[in-house]
């Protein structure tokens, strides 16, 4: 009996389930994924025909394999070739403007040509070719003097910031540009670009009465102090072209290449007026030094893989490597780094007039500034971003009608930035010849504030127990500017000492004025 239960109980007990052979498991077909014609449902019919739900499973899990490995060697691809696809479009973007440069050249060659090969003139014939061609001046200059007025009647508010000047003249026009945002690339207004002989104007597009479309002048830049640098074609971000001026940096977006190889034409034209008068050689964009490249001699292949290399790392803002290399080529004498060490200083100066950076931040900007020999705009952009500070935490003050805790917050703002920009400037610049600077820059601070000061207590009529206590919270915050070695006392009571006097005898004639009313109307005399 014993014997019979334990064979049934053996019975009852079940193996483990066989694994499916190699065999049975549908094999994944790179080679049908990756045809132009692959169609998913065919092909999961013609696989998945008679497998198991085990096999489904495992035929997944190969799929996702093979997904992963493509994704990594896509990765591994783009890692690879990158440095490439930039130096490619980088060149295809330049050789399309030396193309249109080469056929303006030749055609100038072939009428050349066809002048010299004419017959040499006699006497009267030279002096009747004199009075023309100071005809043709006098023309040239109505010509010029009519562009300007046809501007100015166009683009309202363009005679401020375009005057009458002798020679100068309109090149071109772009219409219908976006005027982007660096750094969110977000259309912030629709402009048109008139290119000048020595300016360029950026007017903006306005609705007029109705919806009529009117051209108000936004802003000037003189040529010779603009950089234009071709962002490159892209179909997400668009046709772009950047113009950084001094320490500015505008954005703009073009319909197409065509529209924008166009602007860059007209650029490079009234460029090359402009410094065919005065005899110096204009500024090169970022994108353009491979011009300059071939002039410097005995510049072999390694220096040009160098150049390269130089417009990769600006190009991915890797500034400290780009600074380290343009050093380096600075000292071997290439001429072509000079134009990208400016178009790199540029870039810096931008990064540190942004508001409300850290500190680390801004001392390595400073640093790669004074690197590369641009200690003074570093000064000046420094100063101008802390300024800016000030401004962005003053607006963020709420004056909900007390006044006493609206001055108390602004003492705080601005005594503890100027305490902090202080400090950060005796670190990042030891020249003493540069404190002045930041002499004059707490002196303007301090008159801003008492600007709002004046504004907010003394122009609204307070009672002296107000004024009392808003002096009291300035005092305060000077003097932990003093425990700090900074006494700025002295600026204060030159800011304040008149407003003061001038308050207290107006509340004097309004006590006056008072007392004698109330004596006139006394009765008991």
């Amino acid at each position: 009996m014993s014997s019979t239960m334990r064979r049934k109980s053996l019975r009852r007990v079940p193996g483990p389930r066989p694994e499916p052979a190699a065999s049975d498991v549908p094999a994944v077909s790179l080679g049908r994924l990756t045809k132009a014609d692959f169609r998913a449902d065919e092909y999961l019919k013609e696989t998945l025909r008679s497998a198991e739900t085990t096999n489904i499973r495992q035929f997944r899990k190969g799929l996702e394999d093979a997904r992963k490995g493509a994704s990594k060697n896509l990765q591994k691809n783009v890692y690879r070739n990158y440095e490439s696809f930039v130096f490619i479009s980088k060149e295809i973007s330049s050789m399309e403007r030396d193309m249109q440069l080469l056929r303006e050249l030749l055609h100038g060659i072939n009428e050349m040509g066809d002048e010299l090969m004419e017959p040499e003139p006699d006497e009267a014939s030279r002096v009747g070719r004199r009075r023309t061609q100071r005809m043709s001046m006098a023309n040239q200059h109505d010509m010029f003097k009519d562009q300007l007025a046809r501007l100015w009647r166009t683009v309202r508010e363009s005679q401020r910031l375009v005057p009458f000047a002798p020679g100068r003249h309109v090149v071109g026009e772009a219409r219908s540009v976006s005027e982007l945002s660096p750094s969110t690339l977000q259309t912030r207004q629709k402009v048109d670009i008139v290119v000048l002989s020595d300016m360029v104007l950026v007017a903006a597009r306005k609705r007029g009465g109705g919806a009529q479309t009117v051209l108000v002048a936004d802003r000037a830049f003189e040529l010779a102090n603009v950089s234009v640098a071709d962002v490159g074609d892209a179909a997400r971000s668009g046709f772009l072209v950047k113009i950084v001026n001094r320490a500015e940096t505008f954005l703009f977006g073009f319909k197409g290449g065509d529209a924008k190889n166009e602007f860059l034409l007209l650029i490079s034209h009234a460029k090359a007026g402009v410094f065919a008068d005065t005899g110096a050689p204009p500024p090169l964009p970022l994108a353009a030094a491979r011009s300059e490249r071939e002039d410097d001699g005995g510049a072999g292949e390694e220096q040009q893989r160098q150049l390269d290399a130089l417009d990769i790392h600006i190009a991915r803002r890797e500034f400290d490597a780009a600074t380290e290399l343009v050093l380096r080529l600075q000292g071997r004498g290439v001429k072509a780094a000079d134009a990208q060490a400016a178009a790199l200083a540029r870039l810096v100066l931008a990064d540190l007039l942004m508001p409300c950076a850290g500190r680390a931040q801004v001392a390595q900007n400073v640093g790669l500034l004074h690197r590369l020999g641009w200690d003074k705009e570093a000064k000046g952009a420094f100063l101008a971003a802390r300024s800016a500070t000030i401004r962005n935490r003053t607006r963020q003050l709420r004056l909900e009608g007390n006044t006493q805790l609206y001055i108390r917050e602004l003492a705080i703002v601005y005594f503890r930035l100027i305490r902090n920009t202080c400090d950060w400037y005796a670190e990042l610049f030891a020249d003493p010849t540069m404190i002045s600077a930041l002499i004059a820059w707490v002196r303007g601070e301090m008159a801003g504030y008492a600007v709002i000061f004046r504004r907010h207590v003394f122009h609204a009529m307070q009672r002296f127990q107000v004024v009392a206590s808003c002096l009291n919270h300035t005092l305060a915050e000077v003097d932990i500017l003093g425990h700090a070695g900074l006494d700025l006392k002295f600026m204060l009571d030159q800011e304040f000492f008149p407003d003061l006097t001038a308050c207290v005898r107006s509340y004097e004639a309004r006590s006056v004025a008072l007392l004698t009313k109330a004596a006139g109307e006394d009765s008991l005399a």
